[in-house]
Order: structure tokens, then sequence, then C-alpha cells
């Protein structure tokens, strides 16, 4: 016989809910980058606010494992911007994780090629696998990009259910799970957050919720082995971006990673033989050894990517995020994925799980991303026109070699190109750029001057760092921030230790020790003053540097961006304050 008011107390637990309250159960489907993010956010917001939640993701691959086993079939970029938001998030990718650092582009025409360098020069973009390394890898010396999220999204209380998901429908209007493995399972929300190459986005367009998956694009993704001596040689710590005459190519690039090297091809009608054009064409060959050939077997895959988002991404109690929602064209998969999973997430903690809620506060974002992917439709447009017109080609090389040569000069045509390979700013932002009159003007000149084209061979230097480090690497006796000198960027700490003194009438106080993970130097984002102390390292160090002009506009986009630094700022308050109690202790206990 039931206690009394058992019954009752069970009615009300079977009845939808409208918001996450204690106790809360979220489901999420898909472990990838889409899946971590959002459990990562959304446990770390319903902290904030003093709920627990129990969230289990539903994840069958073993990322950890090489080839299809633990394969997420991605070229495994994470841009400039994305690196720098997730330091200020509290995720710094780890060296292991790293591939590579890229700190360069290297854009490659018929008429030459020229390298674009990264913003102070440091390595800001990572190479990542999102599995454990290609087919045939016989020993893995790297950790999986979404192995690692999904690890720290454990690490913050969520249950990775190693389960493949059969079906969902609605229980007492809750939406509910099944597995393959015969679990069944009710939640007060459900999130869709599989790619579009996976089987589930069929589950969801059977909900009859009015949900579609997204329009599709076949791409070519593939991985080569060269060794590190040779990749160090032909591709440095450089992603080579082609622009090529070859037709239904839209976007070509060599991404090098550890012993290998990615190649990726976007475009319209990916084959065989668009492949082989790409590979013997000579830009491409000068980029391998003499003599290279393409094996007869090797890692490769023709996956689909989200060119279109998905109609109608909510229903009452579930969402669709990442590519099962809407992502950005062609470029930052992962940023997509950060950028849906986190309004997502805000959505519902603070809001609401019901279709209104979503439609209200998560729609917005999509849309914006649909908006600036249709404005992305047309820089392709405009990149494909200049494909197609040697002269052209020939301004574009002039005027970015002329930027990247000279000093001082405004660097117009590089960013815009930098902006557009790595998904860093807007499509919108981009295509504004190129309207500028002092741009036009800049391309018209090297267009009609341009009657001698640029072929120089591109040598590397390597590096003597881990190659999967980020940032910048500091060693002994240099300074990276000094006293008086007037900043505009924070600073993130990969590696190492660091000092903070201030120099206060001759003499230097120490103000703090910082290692890992800690920030300084978060000052000059909210205002353009002098540093108020010097920061050195102690021993060798690595810090990676956000820009305050990237900071500023996606506080505006997301001002919860800005707690964690907040947060932050305040218990560096208290422990200063602290010191100071003591300082001054210590002097009035040896006056006396």
């Amino acid at each position: 016989m039931s206690a009394p008011g058992s019954e009752m107390k069970e009615m009300q637990n079977s009845a939808p809910q409208t918001t996450l309250e204690n106790e809360s159960r979220v489901g999420v489907i898909g472990g990838g980058p889409a899946g971590s993010l959002f459990t990562y956010f959304l446990l770390t917001m319903a902290e904030r606010i003093g709920i627990s939640l129990e969230v289990d993701i539903f994840e069958p691959r073993d990322f950890s494992q090489p080839g299809p086993l633990g394969c997420n079939m991605c070229g495994g970029i994470v841009s400039e911007s994305m690196v720098q938001l997730l330091s200020t998030e509290g995720i710094n990718l780890p060296p292991a994780v790293v591939q590579r650092g890229i700190d360069s582009y290297v854009l490659h025409m018929d008429v030459g090629s020229v390298r674009i360098d990264t913003p102070r020069r440091e390595k800001r973009i990572a190479a990542v696998y999102r599995g454990g390394g290609p087919r045939g890898i016989t020993k893995r010396k790297y950790e999986s990009f979404d192995d690692f999220l999904l690890k720290i999204t454990a690490a913050k209380g969520a249950t990775v259910v190693r389960d493949r998901v059969e079906g969902i429908e609605r229980l007492n209007g809750r939406p509910l799970i099944r597995t393959k493995g015969g679990l069944s399972r009710e939640y007060d929300l459900v999130v869709g957050a599989v790619g579009v190459n996976s089987s589930t986005v069929k589950i969801f367009e059977s909900l009859g919720v009015g949900y579609r998956k997204p329009k599709t694009a076949k791409t070519f993704i593939s991985e080569f082995f060269l060794g590190q001596e040779i990749i160090r040689a032909y591709l440095g710590t450089s992603m080579h971006v082609f622009l090529l005459n070859l037709p239904r190519l839209e976007f070509a690039a060599l991404i090098p990673k550890g012993d290998y090297v990615t190649v990726v091809l976007l475009g319209r009608g990916i084959d065989t033989k668009l492949v082989e054009s790409f590979l013997n064409a000579p830009e491409v060959k000068k980029c391998f050894p003499p003599g290279w050939k393409m094996p007869k077997e090797y890692c490769r895959c023709y996956p689909a990517i989200n060119v279109l988002g998905a109609h109608k991404p909510y229903a009452d109690g579930m969402v669709f995020i990442g590519d099962s929602g809407v992502s950005r064209l062609y470029k930052d998969g992962i940023g997509g994925s950060y950028r849906t999973a986190k309004v997502a997430a805000k959505t519902a903690i603070f809001h609401g799980i019901s279709a209104d809620d979503f439609q209200k506060y998560y729609l917005p974002a999509c849309r914006a991303l649909s908006h600036d992917n249709a404005i992305g439709k047309v820089v392709f447009m405009v990149t494909r026109v200049i494909q197609s017109m040697r002269f052209a080609r020939r301004g574009v090389l002039r005027m970015t070699n002329w930027e990247q040569q000279g000093t001082g000069v405004r660097r117009r045509m590089s960013t815009v190109l930098w902006d557009t390979f790595t998904g860093s700013a807007p499509y919108r932002d981009v295509f504004l750029r190129t309207l500028h009159p002092a741009f036009l003007g800049r391309l018209l000149y090297e267009t009609v001057v341009g009657i001698f084209p640029f072929h120089r061979r591109l040598w590397f230097k390597e590096d003597k760092v881990a190659l999967g480090g980020l940032g910048k690497v500091y060693r002994p006796g240099e300074i990276i921030v000094r006293q008086g000198d007037v900043g505009d960027s924070m600073f993130v700490i990969q590696s190492g230790k660091v000092e903070v003194v201030s120099i206060h009438e001759g003499k230097e106080i120490r103000l703090a020790e910082l290692g890992e993970g800690d920030f300084f130097g978060e000052m000059a984002l909210f205002e353009k003053d002098v540093r108020s102390a010097t920061v050195r390292p102690l021993g060798e160090v690595r810090v990676l540097t956000v820009d305050r002009k990237m900071f500023l506009r996606k506080i505006h986009d997301d001002p919860s961006l800005a707690f964690m630094i907040m947060q932050r700022m305040s218990k560096r308050l208290r422990e200063l304050n602290a010191e100071i109690t003591r300082l001054t202790s210590e002097r009035i206990d040896a006056a006396e």
C-alpha cells in the first residue's frame, strides 16, 4: 500500500514541467562538442542559481578509439576566436589534445603563395582529432578533442550513457528515451545534439513536432601519413588554403596534425575525380615531398555537412542544437556548436523549456546564424568569381603580400581572408569590410599593376616547444606585461607559472604567483588604461592572448561571458585584500 501522499507526488512528477527545477532530468543525445558544451554550460549555470540537475549524455561511440570507431568526420580545426572563448570559459585545450598549434595560414593560387600570420604571431588555432586518430594508427600520441570535452562534462556531474538511442516518444507529456540496450527513461528536457551523418536525426523527424533535418552537402576528408620531419619542412605550423580554378571546388585545405596531414575539400558534387584533380594540381604537389603519390589505402570519408539549418529546431521539452540545428556555413562547425549550445542552455535555465520559451529565446540565435550564412554564400560566390579570373587572383595575392611585408600597414585583405578561412568573425562583418573604399581602391590598384606573379618557396621553422602548444612561449628574463604600458588584451596561462610584481616608490612588491588556467591583464578588456603591474615568467611559460575587440563583441552578444571574468576578479580582490592585511600586520608588529 502506498504511503500517504505518495500518489499525489507521483501525479505531480508525471506532469510535464515548463521550467527546470531541483532534480529535473535532462537527456542529451550526442556526446560531440554540441552535446558536451551544452551540458557544461547547463550544469555551470544551474550551479550559479543553486539548483541540482540530473543529466545523462547518450553517446555509444568511444572517441578515444582511432579510425571509424571514434571518428566524428570533421576536419578538426578549432578557430582562433573559439580558442579564446573556450579559455575565457575556463576550458584550456592541453597540448595532448592539440595535434598542432597553428600560427598562420598560407594561401596558394596558381599565381603564387603568401603567408598570413596570426595576430600577435602566436599559435591561436588548434588542429585536433575529433576521435583517436586516423585508421591504421598503431600508437596513439594524442587525445581526442571530443573525448576531452566529454570528460570535463562528466567531471561537472553528467553521466555518460554508452548506449545508442533507438526511439523517442512522449509519456505523460514528457519525452521518453529508449535505447538499443533496453533502457527506457523519462526526461523533463531532451536535447538533440547529433551530427547530420547520424541516423538519429531521422528519429527527431518522426516525432511529429515539426522538426525537419538540415539540408546538407557532401565533403571529402582524408588523412595521409607523412611524418613530423616532412610536415615540418613542407607544411610547418601553417594551415594551407587553396583558391584554385577547379570546377565544383569551393574550398580546400591541408591541415598538419602530428605525423599526418588532413585534406579537406568542400564544394558541389565532391567525387573521386575532383579529389584526384586537386591532389595533382601543381600548387598542391609542392606542399608534399618530391615524388609523393597518394597511397592506395588511406583513411578517408565523404561526410555530409550542414548548409541550411533545420526547420523548427525545438518543441515542448525538446531542443536541437549544433549540426542537428544550425551551424556555420563551411567553417567553424565547433564554433556553431558552442553558440547554439550556450544559448539553448541559457534558455533552459533562465527562461524555461517550453516550445514558446525556445521560440522566443533560442530561435533568434539560430536565425542570426542562418542569416549570416546567407551572406556567407555571397562571400563564396565572390570567391568563385576570383578563382575563375587570373588577373583577380593576382590582385588578391599582391595586395595580401604588400600587407604582410609592410610595417604599420592596415591589413584589410589579410583580415578578410583570415576571417573567411577561420570563421573568427561573422560573414556579415567580412562582407562589409570588402566594401570599404580603401579596400576596393587598393585591390583595384594591385590588380591593374600586377603584371609580375609571385613564385617563392615558403620554408617553415618548427617551434621547439610541444607541437600542440597554443599561445606564445615566454622564457626567464622576458616581460609579458610591463607596468605603465597601455594594454588592449587579456592573457590566459596555458602552462607554467608567472609572477605579478608592482614597482612602488622604487621598491618591487610581489603581488601574486599565477599558474595554468589563471588569467591576468583583464582590466584592459574593460578600460583603456596603463598596466598596473609587471608580469614575468617563472621558468618557461605559454600564454594565450585574448583580444579586447573580439571579447567585447562576444560580450555584446552574450553578456554571461563576463560572469567568469568578474568571478575571478572578485576572488583576486579578496586574496589581494588578505595579502595587504597580512603585510600591514607585519609592519605594525615590526614597528612595535
